[in-house]
C-alpha cells in the first residue's frame, strides 16, 4: 500500500477551498486566464487548471502563467506542468508592468503562501503588480501559513482597494513541523475590487 502523499492532499484541500471561493465569483467572458504570482516550482498549477475548468464548466479556455524569479524553479515548473495550458515565466513579479504581452485580463491573480510577514514594502508592490493584471471583474486569491499574516496582508489589500468576497480557515491544513503555528494553505481568501 502506497503511503499518503501530503503534498497531493494538500492540493486536493486546496482545490475545494478555491472551488467554495470561487463559485459564482468567474466572470462568463470568452476565457479565464490564471495568473500565479510568486510560483516557484508552482505544484499548484494542475489544481488551478482544474479549478478553472470546473467553474468555467469547461465551457471555455483555461490558462495559466505563472511567474516567478527563481529561474531554477521556473524550470522545474516548465518540466513538470509541460502537458497544461500554461506558460512560465522568469519574471520579477514587483515589476510585472514592464512585461506589456501579459497584458491585464486574467480573471484570477492567486499568490501561493503569500510572505507579507517578511517583507510588506515588496509584498505590497507584488499585490499592486497583481491587481493591475487583473479583468475588472477579476479575482486576486491569497493563501497564508499563518493567521497574523493573513490578516496584515487583507489588511493591506483592503487599503489597496480590495474587498474580502471569501475568508476561509483550512481547518484540514497540515502543520509544518519546522515551522510551528504555521501549516500549508491555513487561510484561503478571495478579494475582488470595491464597487
Amino acid at each position: 500500500m502506497a503511503e499518503p502523499n501530503p503534498i497531493a492532499e494538500d492540493l486536493h484541500r486546496l482545490k475545494g477551498l478555491l472551488k467554495q471561493g470561487l463559485e459564482g465569483e468567474v466572470a462568463a467572458a470568452a476565457d479565464l486566464r490564471i495568473l500565479n504570482l510568486a510560483c516557484g516550482r508552482c505544484d499548484e498549477a494542475e489544481t488551478l487548471v482544474e479549478v478553472g475548468r470546473e467553474l468555467t464548466g469547461g465551457k471555455r479556455a483555461v490558462e495559466m502563467v505563472g511567474a516567478d524569479i527563481r529561474i531554477r524553479e521556473i524550470r522545474q515548473a516548465r518540466e513538470r506542468h509541460s502537458h497544461l495550458p500554461a506558460e512560465f515565466l522568469i519574471e520579477d513579479a514587483s515589476q510585472l508592468s514592464r512585461n506589456k504581452a501579459l497584458g491585464e485580463d486574467f480573471g484570477v491573480v492567486f499568490l501561493r503562501h503569500q510572505n507579507f510577514w517578511h517583507g510588506q514594502e515588496l509584498w505590497k508592490k507584488i499585490f499592486d503588480q497583481g491587481i493591475a493584471k487583473l479583468r475588472p471583474d477579476g479575482k486576486l486569491v491569497i493563501t497564508s501559513y499563518f493567521d497574523v499574516e493573513h490578516r496584515l496582508a487583507l489588511e493591506a489589500l483592503q487599503k489597496m482597494g480590495l474587498e474580502v468576497v471569501s475568508n476561509r480557515r483550512n481547518r484540514a491544513s497540515r502543520a509544518l513541523s519546522d515551522a510551528p503555528g504555521k501549516s500549508v494553505d491555513r487561510w484561503v481568501a478571495v478579494l475582488r475590487r470595491r464597487e
